[in-house]
């Protein structure tokens, strides 16, 4: 009886402490250099992803979204020997733009050179063989 006892509060102390939030178990030691890559989709017709890759004399990052119509993407680099550079993109391509028509022209009167007649095609007989 008093074995379960001592089991029983023994077992609330360490409920309570692990409730508590004081207990936790070890974290795993994360390397972060900075580098990464993920994708992402939340719904019909979006997405986005993006990278970071390289290392501390070359590296590239990239983000590209699409959202509906719009289309947006930015690309950086940096390189210690050749420098750094950005590009940035923006489409916005959608149903909402106006449609144009082609405009009319009246229509091309009929041409005819002056001093001229069709062409009309001469068959002669060919010689006979004797």
């Amino acid at each position: 009886m008093k074995t379960s006892l001592v089991v029983l509060v023994l077992s609330a102390v360490v409920a309570a402490v692990i409730a508590d939030g004081e207990y936790a178990p070890p974290a795993y030691e994360k390397k972060y250099d900075g580098y990464f890559q993920y994708a992402n989709v939340p719904g019909k017709d979006e997405y986005e992803f993006g990278y970071n890759r390289g290392n501390s004399q070359h590296n590239r990052n990239h983000y590209e979204q699409s959202k509906d119509h719009r289309f947006r993407t930015k690309v950086k680099w940096t390189d210690t020997k050749e420098g750094y550079g950005e590009h940035y993109w923006e489409y916005n391509h959608g149903d909402y733009a106006p449609s144009y028509s082609a405009p009319s022209y009246p229509a091309a009167p009929a041409y005819s050179a002056p001093g001229y007649s069709d062409n009309i095609p001469v068959y002669e007989a060919p010689p006979s063989k004797q």
